[in-house]
């Protein structure tokens, strides 16, 4: 047997903590407990007064220690530790009677069954502060309404608490029994100033979630957490959840709490059972990642009497295995299913699993009609027809296919099957308007008129008044350039919805169309007269305004140029004086002449009008507004408007603007694409505040709209200004740069790390047009000389064959903001993915300066953004 080892005798012996004043103890001590440490603070001041209890600090100490006492017994209660928690505020009352009594330990004393603490200070009467007694009072309250008889017997017979328990209890009961007149007429007997008030308000709030739940989640929100009624407070609330996210809550909700909110909210004990399964399954990390779709099988048939055995069978096809293609086996039980659950299940499968040589989803759903109307055992269910018709509606609805601004009427095209498909579900459910009002509109931008025509007039037959039916017949009615039948449809609009300002403002510009095709057509006289309707429909409505005063302007040209040459000029020119001095009222007359289409250099000759310079921050800001109006209502000008728009802004006092208005005008100057504006502009706004992402967004991408890439060090600061804009905060700018970025950086194409789409795996196909010469030569060269720079090519792709990547690129003379960029590429992609491209551009810079290809004309220019197709997954039609 092993002997014990012996203590050393000569150990020495370990340092002796230098010892402290009670100074430096107590300041220590004071520390932790601000800090909250309590327990630190505890051992800290008890140690302190022992040893040091004649100090005339002890008062002093003694009242920090009941503090550190209060806080450490807060923190118990808060674990739930309750027994605990009143040995801690026990500690503190025995300190002394300089320390306070705290309500929170005679609280904690009643939760726990021992009333006397709490009536010994109810006694104290007019002692308490007023929110001690409500305190105290809702306490007794909730006590008597648990049950609590002896609370009652020890309050004296005038006590509130005691004189309105009876109608609170009887309120109780109504409320259990679902007694509406016997709960009102009890509620009615408990005033506001009555302990039982949030009572009263709970039970307000109940009632009320039936028929307002938003309501009574508001009603909910204003009883405290301190309150007494707060655990009834959260149970209700937990109730008036939506199913799911009631399911989610069970997971950590406490057994009476759970019990409690599921009887509000009207359940059965078994429908509780079935939530909690369910949670279960919803808490298991694998259930999150791929649901257990057996165990929910069990949970269905466990509970199909409940359930309802017809959803069950329907939730059950849903969870069968997935069919990804229609060659795939099929699972377990499929022959058992019949041939309309079969296609069910098949048509479910292709909507999860399309692609471009699988499933025919339009084919799969107009099989399952057919199958439904074929279904004897469906002839005589009253839902067979609208089965029929949901089954025809669901590939353009899932899809949402007829939503397109430019429609494909060809015969194999998606969008004609989905508009046969919509024809034939009118003939099963024809009381549904959305789609007559689909087929309208998909017919409408067709141009196919006729058939528009066709499907109003079966809608206007079922609904004459309705608002979205009359408003898509005269969208037909101004498509056919009907304008007569377009204004009867919008007066029978305005007589149901006198305010509807969108009607008359289609109608003006309507009119407006047909009057620049009249001075097209050198038919002044018809234009003067399409261009008074339009006057008569801007009324006085909201919104019109600056319509209103083009029209006043397009009047006057339009006598000038066909009238009274000399009358009309004159009025012109009276209403321009009538705008000041500025060029404001010169640029809403430019704007006018473009709902016409009127030459601007013709009006203006005519008008006699010189050029002219913005001086006056006013004027600007009032020209920006009025830029800003007309966007909104057309993206299209004229090249005479934008020609005479950039002279009258050169020179413009873009450093008067403050930063909102610099933001805005810059954005404003985007949308016209106003380049060499919207670049004084942000260089203006850069001057006063250096480094701001948004300024240096317009400034880059202004700069770069007109001519080529740029170099090194204006990519770095784009980067920079990146980095500053997700520090920020600034997700939209941070989009907006990262975007500028992936056209120049490091090669247009590459995914900038963290954005843009993944690559496929075929990477030797998508990547090879990055790679052609004409395109690396874009690249400039300063990039790439930057890869190959102080080690040559030979050199760098031994480099990059041999040593990690981040030590290659260390030994270049890379920039940084690339070689960050190609490092953090290599954590999300893996550093073999970064390496073979930068082998392949090396490779090919080498090919170049052996005498390759050479950069053409347009190397230097940048390349526009390439137009992005809407996602379509039938392409394959």
């Amino acid at each position: 047997m092993a002997k014990k080892r012996k203590k050393q005798a000569n150990r020495p012996a370990a340092k002796a903590r230098a010892p402290q004043t009670p100074e430096v103890r107590e300041s220590e001590s004071l520390q932790d407990l601000e800090a909250g440490r309590y327990r630190d603070a505890i051992t800290g001041l008890k140690a302190l007064l022992k040893d040091d209890a004649a100090s005339e600090r002890s008062g002093a100490r003694r009242l920090a220690l009941a503090e550190a006492y209060a806080g450490r017994a807060r923190e118990l209660s808060t674990k739930g530790m309750l027994k605990e928690a009143l040995v801690i505020w026990e500690n503190r009352a025995a300190l002394g009677p300089e320390v306070p009594p705290a309500l929170e330990h005679s609280l904690l004393c009643l939760r726990l069954g021992d009333h006397e603490p709490l009536l010994r200070q109810w006694s104290r009467g007019e002692a308490l502060s007023r929110a001690e007694r409500e305190r105290i009072g809702e306490q007794f309250a909730a006590a008597v309404l648990g049950g609590d008889e002896a609370v009652l017997e020890r309050l004296d017979a005038d006590d509130l608490v005691r004189l309105h328990a009876e109608p609170a209890r009887a309120a109780l009961t109504a409320y259990c029994a679902n007694e509406a007149e016997a709960l009102e007429a009890a509620l009615a007997q408990l005033p506001f100033r009555s302990p039982y008030r949030t009572w009263v308000s709970l039970l307000k709030a109940l009632i009320r979630a039936e028929h307002d739940p938003q309501a009574a989640r508001e009603m909910l929100k204003r009883i405290d957490d301190n309150s007494a009624f707060a655990p009834l407070r959260r149970a209700a609330e937990m109730a008036l959840l939506e199913d799911a996210a009631f399911i989610s809550a069970l997971e950590h909700a406490g057994p009476r709490q759970a019990e409690l909110a599921s009887r509000l909210r009207g359940w059965a004990p078994q429908q509780l059972e079935l939530a909690r399964n369910l949670a279960a399954i919803e808490a298991n990390p694998s259930a999150a990642k791929a649901p257990n779709h057996q165990a929910l099988q069990r949970i269905l048939q466990r509970y199909r009497d409940l359930l309802g055995a017809d959803w069950v069978q329907q939730v059950s096809l849903r969870l069968l295995p997935p069919i990804k293609e229609p060659w795939d086996p099929r699972p377990k039980g499929w022959n058992a299913l019949s041939e309309l659950q079969q296609a069910l299940v098949e048509a479910w499968n292709a909507e999860a699993h399309h692609s471009p040589y699988g499933w025919d989803l339009p084919e799969l759903w107009e099989q399952v009609a057919e199958l439904l109307k074929s279904d004897h055992s469906m002839v005589d269910q009253p839902h067979r027809s609208l089965a029929v018709a949901l089954a025809l509606r669901r590939f353009d609805a899932y899809f949402k296919v007829l939503e397109t601004d430019d429609p494909d009427d060809d015969l194999d095209s998606p969008e004609l099957i989905a508009v046969e498909q919509l024809e034939r579900s009118l003939e099963w459910d024809p009381d549904h308007r959305e789609t007559y009002l689909r087929l309208m509109s998909w017919y409408r931008k067709a141009k196919r008129l006729k058939d528009a025509r066709r499907v109003l007039s079966v809608a206007q037959t079922r609904w004459p008044r309705d608002m979205a039916v009359l408003e898509a017949g005269m969208q037909i009615a101004l498509a056919n350039n009907a304008f007569k039948k377009a204004a009867g449809l919008a007066q029978q609009m305005l007589k149901i919805d006198p305010i509807n300002s969108g009607v008359r403002q289609q109608l003006v510009k309507a009119h407006l169309q047909h009057a620049a095709k009249q001075v097209r057509s050198h038919r002044g006289d018809l234009a003067i007269k399409e261009l008074s309707e339009a006057r008569n429909w801007v009324g006085r409505g909201a919104g019109l305004d600056s319509l209103r005063g083009r029209l006043t302007w397009l009047d006057g040209v339009l006598h000038m140029i066909y009238v009274d040459r000399d009358a009309g000029r004159a009025r012109v020119l009276e209403q321009l004086e009538g705008w000041g001095e500025g060029m404001a009222g010169r640029v809403d007359l430019m704007l006018a002449h473009e709902l016409l289409a009127l030459r601007q250099e013709y009006v203006a000759k005519l008008l006699d009008l010189k050029p002219g310079k913005v001086r006056d921050r006013a004027d600007l800001l009032a020209i920006l507004a009025l830029l800003r109006d007309f966007l909104d209502q057309s993206e299209r000008y004229s090249q005479g408007l934008v020609d005479r728009l950039v002279a009258l802004l050169k020179g413009a006092p873009w450093k008067q603007l403050e930063r909102p208005e610099l933001e805005q005008a810059c954005e404003t100057l985007r949308r016209l694409r106003f380049q060499a504006a919207r670049q004084a502009a942000a260089q203006a706004a850069l001057k006063r505040w250096p480094h701001t992402p948004v300024f240096e967004y317009h400034l880059y991408d202004s700069k770069f709209a007109e001519r080529g890439e740029p170099n090194a060090k204006e990519l770095e600061r784009m980067q920079q200004a990146l980095e500053r804009a997700l520090a920020a905060g600034d997700e939209r700018v941070a989009n907006q740069l990262r975007e500028l970025l992936q056209l120049f950086l490091p090669f247009r194409g590459l995914p900038m790390p963290g954005f843009g789409p993944d690559l496929d795996d075929d990477l030797d196909d998508d990547l090879d047009p990055l790679f052609d010469s004409d395109l690396n030569d874009a690249a400039s060269a300063e990039i790439v000389a930057a890869l190959t720079g102080a080690l040559g090519l030979d050199r760098l792709l031994d480099a990059l064959r041999t040593k990690p990547l981040k030590q290659a690129l260390e030994e270049t003379n890379m920039p940084k903001f690339l070689r960050d960029h190609f490092l953090t590429l290599a954590q999300e992609e893996g550093e073999d993915f970064v390496v073979e491209i930068l082998e392949d551009m090396v490779l090919s810079a080498g090919a170049s300066l052996d005498g390759g290809p050479q950069p053409g004309p347009n190397s230097g220019k940048r390349k526009s953004k390439p137009k992005k197709k809407p996602f379509n997954p039938f392409n394959f039609f």
